[in-house]
């Protein structure tokens, strides 16, 4: 396909905000109901906890493995291998898990792979990078500044288990997330509800949406195996722990001009039996955009620093989900800085200062885990949008009767022991989106995992829709005014519902 009409199509409209970020997204969908899964989680413990491997893709294969954290010892037998499923009908699943006797403790395990295009791929001058610009105007990545990653997270506990990945990418189609729930549903025994496969939104890493230009097929392809070979691993892995959780604010801006942002973070820490920590996954929400449009090298933005550092004071794999990340961006803080890697690495190691007295206040969990899952269908309202899915550039899937245009999307919502709830949300809520689904939740820590099950872009409230804030920008890459009201009314019931175990 050439690339003048693309360039045509998107002149129109950068993907992110004109004065401060860019972020990209694609699709969308219309009411309705969806199917039905059934949740069957194996049991098991494995024998390590906390794993990292590097060597990016090289055509397609991973170059190399090398453990760098704890390898503890799991203490007496793993539960029972017995289990159930509970599905209920009309559009929502809900999982339970019967492992033969009650899970005195979670069953926890960590691993990380980098997914790093290679020297090969970059030679190609195939590997675009996202969420800033137009198709093909920023030209392709010429070359790593700092490795990217797929950082996986494990657990179960009595009523079921979970496994979710982070990758330091600004968004995936979900043409590539099906397929890795697929891949690791079967490597695992898990149903695809229980697999959640998220982006940290970095605006300097590659483009597996197909907005910006794309990435080559092997790249593509490196991308899924590694991805599910790291959240297997780290269902494999997990081992008898101990979790923790502690929530506090953190410095970041509302640009749309509310005065007001979702800033809390929360870190849940994972230690085994003889407490050693196994890793720590931490939730907050700021726009990876510190890096500008004009920067060429791929990078994970700020979370690669905070990640480096927070692994550095912790001395285990730590994984950072990006929150109700909508219309947040960062609060870097004042300083004279080199350029934007020194002021991307300056707010990276604030926050990780304020995760490491985080981590040190945590207090323990109770090692129950519940979850429900719901699909629907959504319109997409977007002109350009569909326009895209016509010229095939998207890694997405609609159901397409000309220009008429929908997408079947999705959501998690679980709940660790009394203190934690949490939902995966599948794009970018705004601040007020997602205040107003945490307004729901009972537990006193309340998570909102944003671009997590899928990348749909910018869910707008209706009643904030249009309304001048940040020039509209945020609507301009919008699947539509439906959207935001649509993913709020689905995913609500399931918290409510999720209330009356607390």
């Amino acid at each position: 396909m050439s690339r003048l009409p693309c360039l045509l199509l998107f002149a129109v409209t950068a993907c992110g905000d004109p004065a401060t970020d860019t972020t990209g997204a694609g699709t969308g969908s219309s009411s309705g109901v969806i199917t039905d899964t059934t949740a069957t989680p194996t049991t098991g413990p494995g024998k390590s906890t906390g794993e990292t491997s590097s060597g990016g893709a090289e055509g397609g294969l991973s170059t190399g493995e090398a453990t760098t954290s704890i390898d503890p010892t799991t203490t007496g037998p793993g539960p029972g291998t017995s289990t159930t499923g509970d599905a209920t009908t009309g559009d929502t699943t809900t999982g339970d898990t019967t492992t033969g006797a009650p899970l005195e403790h979670f069953l926890l395990g960590m691993h990380v792979e980098d997914v790093s295009p290679s020297p090969a791929f970059i030679a190609g001058k195939d590997v675009y990078m996202g969420a800033y610009g137009a198709p093909y105007t920023r030209g392709p990545a010429q070359g790593v500044h700092d490795p990217i990653f797929a950082r996986s997270f494990a657990i179960e506990g009595n009523g079921g288990g979970l496994v979710m990945s982070i990758v330091d990418l600004p968004g995936m189609g979900n043409e590539i997330t099906r397929e890795v729930r697929k891949q690791v549903a079967a490597k695992t025994g898990l149903s695809e509800a229980q697999i959640l496969v998220g982006t940290t939104h970095s605006h300097s890493a590659p483009d597996f949406m197909g907005l910006w230009g794309g990435v080559p097929g092997g790249y593509r392809d490196f991308l899924i195996a590694t991805v599910t070979k790291s959240m297997s691993a780290a269902w494999t892995m997990r081992a008898p722990g101990i979790l923790k959780v502690a929530t506090d604010k953190a410095p970041a801006n509302n640009r749309r001009g509310w005065g007001f942002t979702d800033d809390d973070m929360t870190v849940l820490d994972a230690f085994d039996l003889e407490s050693q920590r196994i890793g720590t996954v931490i939730v907050f929400a700021a726009h990876p955009v510190v890096l500008g449009e004009d920067n060429k090298l791929i990078s994970c933005d700020y979370p690669g620093y905070f990640v480096k550092d927070l692994e550095a004071t912790l001395g285990a794999p730590v994984a950072l989900f990006n929150g109700t990340l909508g219309d947040a961006s960062p609060k870097v803080p004042d300083g004279d800085y080199a350029d934007d890697f020194a002021r991307a690495e300056a707010y990276g190691e604030l926050l990780s200062g304020i995760a490491a007295d985080l981590a040190a206040t945590a207090a323990e969990v109770e090692p129950e885990l519940e979850f429900t899952h719901v699909e629907w269908m959504q319109t997409v309202d977007n002109v350009l949008f569909k326009a895209a899915a016509l010229l095939g550039i998207l890694m997405f899937d609609f159901e397409m009767n000309g220009l008429d245009q929908k997408v079947t999307t999705q959501a998690t919502y679980f709940r660790l022991g009394s203190a934690i709830q949490g939902v995966a949300f599948p794009g970018e809520p705004l601040t007020r989106l997602g205040l107003a689904i945490k307004e729901h939740m009972q537990a006193p820590h309340k998570l909102i995992l944003g671009n997590s099950g899928d990348a749909l872009g910018y869910f707008v409230p209706s009643d904030e829709w249009q309304t001048g804030k940040n020039d509209n920008y945020e609507e301009s890459v919008s699947m539509g005014k439906t959207a935001g009201d649509t993913a709020r009314d689905k995913i609500t019931p399931l918290i409510d519902a999720g209330n009356a175990n607390l």
